[in-house]
């Protein structure tokens, strides 16, 4: 089976590079458009999908809605596909945040455990993260399905499809409406593409 995941589009926190969390904030015009783009270039190219899947935030609901009129399905939202609670800074701008609390974010960025109050583990994310793959690897093989979400979950789920240390996430840039591919089949699981945004660049 092939999961492609996909960023969720922009929103004005976004563009004013604020740590969004489980804020629920909406896509932008731009974060719209961009998610029109990204269903017609998956229709292009994924002709037919099993099932259209989603977190329950806001963008990235929108976002699949959005590309799932290109294929006339009903997007499942989940909650399991949110993206990290990250409490303390939630909302500053990562400028301000990492002024306030630098230290902590950096532990929180290379201790997958790290016990931060209010804030959600990255081991917790890429749990939730690797337990839905695990779902759909369970019921949609030899099938394609898309999974739109957010950055940080995203990154945790490239890190267990391709064996790396979760503390390589931070390694790994995803632009809004990116799509990042894996291809499961059997017990084997490989990466394809991580980050594709041509299409972007292309419109």
């Amino acid at each position: 089976m092939y999961i492609y995941f996909v960023r969720h589009g922009e929103t004005e926190w976004n563009n004013s590079n604020r740590w969004q969390g489980r804020s629920d904030i909406p896509l932008s015009e731009k974060g719209r458009k961009q998610a029109e783009i990204t269903g017609t270039f998956l229709k292009k190219h994924v002709p037919s999908v099993a099932a259209i899947y989603s977190s329950d935030l806001k963008r990235a609901k929108e976002t699949a809605e959005i590309i799932a009129v290109s294929y006339a399905e009903t997007p499942v939202a989940n909650p399991v596909l949110r993206e990290a609670d990250v409490g303390l800074w939630n909302g500053l701008e990562i400028s301000e945040a990492l002024k306030c609390y630098g230290n902590l974010i950096e532990k929180w960025r290379k201790d997958p455990w790290a016990n931060i109050p209010g804030t959600e583990p990255l081991g917790e994310v890429q749990r939730r993260a690797a337990g839905f793959i695990r779902y759909l690897s369970g019921n949609f093989q030899g099938k394609h399905v898309i999974v739109v979400s957010h950055a940080l979950l995203i990154r945790t789920a490239i890190c267990y499809a391709a064996g790396l240390p979760l503390e390589n996430h931070y390694r790994l840039s995803l632009h809004n409406c990116s799509i990042s591919t894996i291809k499961i089949e059997g017990a084997e699981m490989r990466l394809l593409e991580v980050n594709l945004w041509r299409h972007m660049e292309e419109n």
